[in-house]
């Protein structure tokens, strides 16, 4: 029989689409009064690796990947990603959505995305909300999976993702 071994600690991820006309400081408003306060954002960039959102959203998207300061309660996952959902519902227009907000953890092993959506690699944690893991750390590198998002496998997106790997490592020394 195996034993019960702690949860890894973990930091809070979070990816958000957005609108070319939101603005970046009603955003951050918005997500600290949420999930609290961020370590550090990448700079906006063109969300061009996918026409998903595009019906709903328009073209011309942006995005950007976060982290936020401390630990952070990995059962709690689930009900963030609720939350996230609740907040973008807040600012859907006649013409959709304005900003799309994905949740997760960065673990020492790995980067999981929470969503709703069900596929053969996701596995439900609660509430109807999946953990995706879209990342492995392994070996000193991240490695993809078949189902990575293709800009989550961008370089300057994997260094931002190592950083924020480096970032809980100290929080785990420093414990």
């Amino acid at each position: 029989m195996g034993q019960q071994n702690e949860l890894e600690e973990a930091i809070l991820f979070l990816a958000i689409s957005f609108r070319p006309e939101v603005k970046m400081t009603w955003l951050e408003k918005e997500i600290l009064s949420q999930f609290g306060i961020v370590k550090e954002c990448t700079k906006p960039f063109e969300f061009d690796h996918s026409q998903y959102y595009r019906n709903e959203m328009g073209d011309h998207l942006k995005k950007v990947f976060l982290f936020f300061k401390g630990f952070y309660p990995v059962p709690d996952a689930a009900e963030t990603k609720l939350q996230s959902n609740a907040l973008e519902q807040k600012y859907i227009t006649d013409s959709g959505r304005s900003i799309n907000l994905d949740p997760g953890y960065i673990t020492l092993a790995k980067l999981v995305l929470t969503t709703t959506k069900n596929f053969d690699h996701r596995i439900h944690i609660a509430s109807g909300i999946y953990g995706d893991i879209q990342l492995r750390y392994r070996r000193g590198e991240y490695i993809v999976n078949p189902w990575t998002y293709p800009d989550y496998k961008d370089a300057n997106s994997i260094e931002f993702i190592l950083k924020a790997r480096t970032y809980l490592q100290k929080l785990v020394k420093d414990k």
